[in-house]
């Protein structure tokens, strides 16, 4: 660092003599920071000074600091200085990578090189993006990535980006990082990938990731393997990156032993202690200004400052004191990501998606709205922002269908921006015209075609109008297009067409395909209705194997007990499991139970009921109370949706969508509940032990066929009723 000897107290460092200059606000921007210069008009920081002083470079037309002039008088800037004399300096062997280069500095190893230097920088917990990295400016303490957002931006030689310059060419101009580093890129030694070359040694050129594996070094001391920083740590155990980063030592405020949020002068800070500084706000007794304590001394607290501690903690743009994410707090930062997510290529935010900014400023958590601005759902907002990609269903329907697309299209339904639909049936479609698309003879397409548009679709629209089309209707749907597929497929293979067809190839078929017996046998059968196959063809029905296991009784009774009575469970899951382990519900009906299904008895107070089947269930009343509680704290899982009602006793992550079904299963296994299908075996069990199977069908909403297997299952059969009601009734005792 630079050194200054003009002291009484003898030779400082260039950051430590700026600590002892008394503080004067400056008369440009009002700051109350060390003067680095005096003038007629006051004193001047040093910031305000350069910026001053500042004249465009001769050779890269940046207006920057001066650091020389040429013979000729004109400026010469820092950066193209050292560019320019990057040869005169006297070159040595460098202790780190060991090629003779020119020396950038001294260690107390020995000769260090620019680049070796430049890795040896201190990894710092950046104030402003608050991420752990290089550090880029010693008096500010901010990582080398702020720093270089802070740069002037010009258009990119190569990409004709608007980037920061990271370099210039003989001929001046601009090259962007991205494209320097995909100029000077080589194969690396040890991974094989093409890549910037960090080092070089006598075995070829080196990655960063690879060279901090194969540098030479130290071993660290945890866990051996790697080599260790050339950074000291507190207890002197020389550590690598990962171990560095990842090692816990004890906190100098509260002795617990955790990972270092901050190293301060005092030596390293947990989290909590760091947080405890950023939320604790007084006047400072030294300033008199409202700023965060860092420590309370004799004469009142101490803010950060004036304890000589670079600790940043209150927002520019609000002025409010506590965590900051990238330089400011994170209700500000999201909504800064939010508007430029929705601006387009024109510098304007997009009104016709105005609706979904809305909404998204619905979150209560910053932090999950930065996070989900920066995935795949934030990328595709951008993309329809800047036209890349129209706002319609089709154009959804033309990506691949994952959760962040899905996600992004119940957004914009919410907020209006799309005309709702019911996406199973519209998702059944698009699988129509997907596998259609997979068939390249046309007589064969022409096959598929009709049975999925008169067979397979009035399917789709008759579930849905009687019980609602679910995505597992939808996937037995789509299995039986795709047997259909591979069923003609396999014919063409052989030579034959569908009205061709044999028993003799057919068995073969399903012999083959064993699984997909049940899922070919309507399609021969509606074939041969429309006299597309032979009617002497067929396939028979597989015979289906019920897995009649169950849960014991005692832990059945004894773990809904606990569900009831255990107020420190979650509600939503003291709610599903009693109704699983009492009433033998399946996850996928319980997840579409809504609000309307809830009924109240006309006579008994307190006491709720659901509408699963054609009669109503009525629930006792301490499980009466505990589906009230839900009904009244239930609120979806997505944080855009919880500003909205939902109809639905147990609301998911999609907009408009209850929970999915596998998502209850794991929560239940969490709670002891081993199986859904063990639970529920034994509830029906018990329930076709004490209450007719024809009653159990009506109160549960069940078939009647399922109800009855269960009666014969438990040792009756469909005669036992009559029996029972005979032998209920009374002979007369004497004569009429």
């Amino acid at each position: 660092m630079k050194a200054t000897r003009n002291t009484p107290s003898g030779v400082m460092c260039y950051g430590c003599h700026r600590k002892t200059v008394p503080k004067e606000a400056c008369c440009v921007c009002g700051r109350d920071v060390g003067a680095a210069a005096h003038t007629d008009e006051g004193a001047w920081c040093e910031t305000c000074r350069n910026r001053a002083r500042a004249t465009p470079c001769s050779l890269c037309g940046i207006t920057r600091k001066i650091t020389t002039r040429n013979e000729d008088g004109t400026p010469v800037c820092s950066a193209c200085y050292q560019r320019l004399h990057r040869g005169d300096r006297p070159r040595h062997k460098c202790v780190d990578c060991g090629e003779m280069r020119a020396v950038d500095r001294i260690a107390e190893d020995g000769p260090v090189c620019e680049k070796c230097n430049d890795r040896r920088a201190p990894v710092v917990l950046c104030p402003r993006c608050g991420k752990r990295r290089k550090i880029g400016n010693l008096s500010t303490g901010i990582c080398r990535a702020c720093v270089q957002q802070d740069r002037p931006r010009e258009p990119c030689h190569i990409c004709r980006r608007d980037m920061p310059v990271a370099f210039r060419d003989a001929e001046g101009q601009p090259w962007c990082d991205g494209c320097r580093r995909r100029d000077r890129a080589e194969p690396c030694l040890g991974c094989g990938m093409t890549k910037v070359v960090t080092a070089r040694d006598h075995r070829g050129p080196w990655c960063s990731a690879c060279w901090w594996l194969a540098r030479p070094g130290p071993t660290c001391g945890d866990c051996g393997q790697h080599p260790s920083m050339p950074t000291p740590n507190e207890d002197g155990t020389p550590r690598c990156v990962s171990c560095y980063a990842a090692a816990r030592v004890p906190c100098t405020r509260c002795g617990t032993l955790a990972k270092a949020e901050r190293r301060w002068p005092e030596g390293p800070v947990c989290l909590p202690c760091t947080d405890e500084v950023r939320f604790t706000h007084d006047h400072c007794h030294h300033c008199g200004k409202l700023a965060a304590v860092f420590r309370h001394e004799a004469d009142g607290p101490l803010c950060p400052d004036c304890a000589g501690v670079t600790f940043a903690y209150r927002c520019p743009t609000c002025h409010s004191m506590g965590r900051l994410l990238q330089g400011e707090c994170p209700r500000c930062r999201a909504l800064r990501e939010l508007n430029e997510t929705f601006t387009g290529p024109d510098g304007f935010r997009s009104a016709q998606l105005a609706p979904l900014a809305e909404v998204l400023e619905r979150y209560d958590n910053p932090y999950s709205l930065v996070l989900y601005l920066r995935r795949p759902g934030g990328q595709l907002i951008r993309a329809m922002a800047g036209g890349e990609i129209e706002c319609s269903h089709e154009a959804l329907d033309d990506l691949r269908q994952t959760t962040s697309v899905q996600q992004l299209r119940g957004l914009l339904v919410l907020s209006e921006v799309l005309e709702p639909r019911d996406e199973q049936l519209a998702q059944f479609k698009r699988d129509v015209r997907l596998c259609l698309d997979e068939v390249t003879h046309t007589h064969d397409r022409s096959i598929l075609a009709r049975y999925a548009q008169w067979h397979l679709m009035p399917l789709a629209h008759h579930r849905l109008e009687r019980a609602g089309f679910n995505r597992f209707q939808r996937e037995n749907l789509r299995r039986r297009l795709q047997t259909a597929r591979q069923l003609l497929g396999y014919l063409r293979s052989r030579g034959r067409t569908l009205d061709k067809a044999s028993q003799a190839i057919i068995d073969r078929w399903i012999t083959a395909n064993r699984p997909r017996q049940n899922y070919a046998r309507p399609f021969l059968l509606w074939a041969a209705t429309c006299g597309l196959a032979p009617e002497n063809v067929a396939i028979a029905t597989a015979i289906k194997t019920v897995d009649r296991s169950i849960m014991s009784d005692a832990d059945r009774i004894l773990t809904a007990l606990k569900l009831e009575t255990d107020t420190s469970q979650d509600i939503v899951d003291r709610v599903a499991g009693c109704l699983v382990l009492q009433y033998g519900q399946r996850a996928d009906r319980l997840v579409g139970l809504t609000t309307d299904q809830v009924l109240v008895h006309p006579q008994e107070p307190g006491v709720l009921g659901l509408q699963l089947g054609r009669d109503p269930l009525w629930l006792r009343p301490r499980l009466s109370a505990l589906l009230q509680q839900l009904i009244d704290e239930r609120r979806p899982l997505a944080a855009p949706l919880r500003t909205h009602e939902t109809p639905f006793l147990f609301p998911g992550l999609r907009p408009g969508q209850p929970m999915n079904p596998s998502t209850l299963q794991n929560r239940l296994s969490r709670l002891g509940i081993p199986s859904i299908s063990l639970a529920r075996n034994g509830a029906w069990l018990a329930l076709v032990g004490a209450v007719h199977w024809k009653m159990l069908a009506d109160i549960l909403g069940t078939a009647d066929g399922t109800a009855h297997a269960w009666h014969q299952h438990n040792g009756a059969d469909r005669a036992s009723y009559v029996a029972s009601r005979l032998r209920a009734a009374q002979a007369p005792s004497g004569p009429e």
